[in-house]
Formats: structure tokens, C-alpha cells, sequence
């Protein structure tokens, strides 16, 4: 059911593709910087996981999870495919939180959460999306301020869940205590804060991650190597030039931060960001 094939192949593309046809955990691969096994131990276990997904669903929702004999759409209910995700990714498979995910060194790579089954909230979320998602059901990634949660619908029906708390079905007070965890005791639960994030969105949040522990590690090769993939996935977004640009600097690579600041520059069109390049730019020039 899973498809998930050629990782590297997806990842050349997605500059390229619709949001749509993103593929989170086929690129999240592509990401990975240091799997310790071939491109096939991780797709095959995804496709290993998703057959597992598909197998306890219908084992209990009765019969197919896509049509009935005649072809028609099912009306299965949503709490038993969530059910179906957590019992394979929690439960038999004993997916679990990295609960160290502020500390440098924790790990952030989708591959190394496939091997040691202990993800980031964003790792363990692209991968009950995916799960989700392969086997025909609607998932995505929900803007709560400060966490990474999920939405599941089918049938005219949503259920928001927690995959860094084993799939827990959220409801409005657990999201209204996120809300007031992240951004303070008077926020209030808004709108917006139920918005989907785009599949782009999602591998630019898992890449930024990476390079905010690469640079807490004061490893500004990696965490140049983290934003130039930020570049690939969204080669329109100037900003990721100005983090460019800055990280070249900081990795004793004078020549091509000039380079690439000089570009930024051009492109901008936030002052701040270009006041501060041009700051950056002058020193370098000074010290040339």
C-alpha cells in the first residue's frame, strides 16, 4: 500500500511539484543526512508499518477500508482509524517521544527515528501522516503555537491528535492549553490555530530543526548543509539565502557569503533582514 519508492528521486523534484503531490516521509527520507542503512531498509519499513495500519483496520472496522462489495465508500468510523495508527506505531511497534528534544543532542533525523523508533514531534507526525495517507485517509499537519499535532477526517468527521503522546485525541481544552503553554496564560484559542500546514511547510519546520541544534552545536557546516536543502524544498523563498549567507560567513567562507548576501540583497524585501545583511556584508568586505 505504501508508496514511498525513490526517496533521492522525489527530493530532486520537489522544487518543482505541487504541494499536493509532496510525499513527507519519502522526502524526510531523502533528507536524512546519516542513515545507516540503504535507501530500502527505511521504504520497506514504512511499507511494513502502513501493511500493518491496513491490516488491524479492517480486522476490527470489518471488510475493506476503501469500498464495500459494490464499490461504494465506506462509513468507518474515524476514532477506529486513529485507533488502527496508535495500536500499530505505539503498540506494536513501540514507537516513542524523544523527550530530550531540546537538548543538543538529541536526534532530529527522520531516518535515525525510523531505526531507534524515538521521534521528535515532527518526525513521529510525518510518519502517522504518512501512515494515514497510504491508506487513502485525509491527515494533515495542524498550526497549534508551539507543538505538532495532527488532524484525521473521514466522512464528514475530524478528530485533532498528539502523535508525541501516542495519538491522543485532543479536544478543545487540551488544544486551548497548548495554546496558553506556548504563548502565555492570556491567549485564547483562535481560529487560525486549527489551519492546516502545508506538506512544504511541514519538511521546512523538520530542516529549520536541524539547523537550529547544528548551530547550538556550533557546527555551521551542518547546519549550512540543513538550509541549502531548505533552498531546494522552497526555491522561491529569499529568506533562506539571508540564512545562507550568514551560515557561509560563520563557516569561514567569506567569498560565498559575500556572494550569496549580495543575492539576498537584490531579492529582499524585508528591511531587517536586509539592513542586517548588508552589515554582515560590509565586514566581510573589511576583512577581505
Amino acid at each position: 500500500m505504501d508508496q514511498c519508492l525513490n526517496p533521492q528521486h522525489h527530493l530532486a523534484a520537489i522544487g518543482n511539484i505541487s504541494d499536493d503531490d509532496i510525499c513527507l516521509a519519502c522526502a524526510s527520507i531523502g533528507l536524512s543526512t546519516k542513515p545507516k542503512h540503504d535507501v530500502d531498509f527505511y521504504t520497506h519499513r514504512l511499507a511494513e508499518l502502513s501493511d500493518a495500519v491496513h491490516a488491524y483496520y479492517i480486522s476490527f472496522a470489518g471488510g475493506d477500508p476503501s469500498t464495500d462489495s459494490l464499490g461504494r465508500a465506506t462509513q468507518h468510523d474515524i476514532i477506529k482509524k486513529l485507533a488502527a495508527i496508535r495500536a500499530v506505531v505505539f503498540d506494536q511497534y513501540k514507537f516513542h517521544a524523544e523527550r530530550s528534544i531540546n537538548e543538543p543532542t538529541a536526534k532530529t533525523d527522520f531516518c535515525d527515528m525510523l531505526e531507534r523508533r524515538k521521534g521528535t514531534p515532527i518526525n513521529l507526525a510525518i510518519l502517522c501522516i504518512h501512515l494515514a495517507r497510504s491508506q487513502g485517509w485525509a491527515a494533515e499537519g495542524v498550526a497549534i503555537p508551539g507543538h505538532f499535532v495532527c488532524r484525521l477526517e473521514a466522512n464528514g468527521e475530524r478528530i485533532i491528535f498528539d502523535p508525541f503522546n501516542r495519538a491522543k485525541a485532543l479536544n478543545a481544552s487540551d488544544l486551548r492549553a497548548l495554546v496558553k503553554q506556548s504563548l502565555g496564560q492570556q491567549a485564547e484559542l483562535k481560529y487560525r490555530h486549527y489551519s492546516a500546514i502545508e506538506n512544504r511547510s511541514i519538511l521546512l519546520k523538520l530542516q529549520n530543526n536541524i539547523q537550529q541544534q547544528q548551530k547550538q552545536r556550533k557546527d555551521f557546516r551542518a547546519a549550512l548543509a540543513a538550509v541549502i536543502t531548505m533552498q531546494q524544498i522552497a526555491p522561491e523563498e529569499p529568506r533562506f539565502l539571508y540564512d545562507a549567507g550568514l551560515l557561509y560567513a560563520r563557516a569561514n567562507q567569506a567569498k560565498t557569503a559575500i556572494t550569496v548576501l549580495s543575492r539576498y540583497i537584490k531579492q529582499s524585501k524585508s528591511r531587517y533582514r536586509k539592513n542586517s545583511a548588508n552589515r554582515v556584508l560590509r565586514l566581510l568586505m573589511q576583512h577581505r
